[in-house]
């Protein structure tokens, strides 16, 4: 059993802290020094891609144990099963990779947008 299926708010648990935390950054940069807005990019990063890692081994996961068992029709089994990702599956997918490149960018570039 894979931490996703024990957890399965994990992947949106990282995403909603690395935002709380672009955020955080964000203030901080524009309190005191822009550097830490900078600073604060490098955490959103590393969040969206455990968000995104544990998203991947989540559907692996079920695709493996969806196949468990399954053949061709022909050989009398019931065939594949459909093993489509589901809508909210692919909407957090996209929301890891949006947070990835704002956050990559936040981490390169975030004093300068501060200064």
């Amino acid at each position: 059993m894979s931490k996703t299926e024990k957890h399965p708010n994990f992947p949106l648990q990282c995403l909603i802290f690395s935002w709380i935390c672009g955020g955080v950054g964000f203030a901080l940069g524009l309190s005191f020094d822009p550097d830490w807005f900078g600073r604060f990019g490098s955490i959103m990063v590393l969040l969206a891609v455990m968000s995104e890692y544990a998203l991947l081994q989540a559907e692996l996961a079920r695709l493996y144990s969806s196949l468990q068992g399954q053949g061709a029709a022909q050989a009398g089994n019931t065939g594949i099963p459909d093993l489509s990702p589901t809508p909210w599956h692919q909407t957090q997918a996209r929301a890891s990779h949006i947070t990835i490149v704002v956050g990559t960018l936040v981490w390169g570039f975030g004093d300068w947008f501060l200064r």
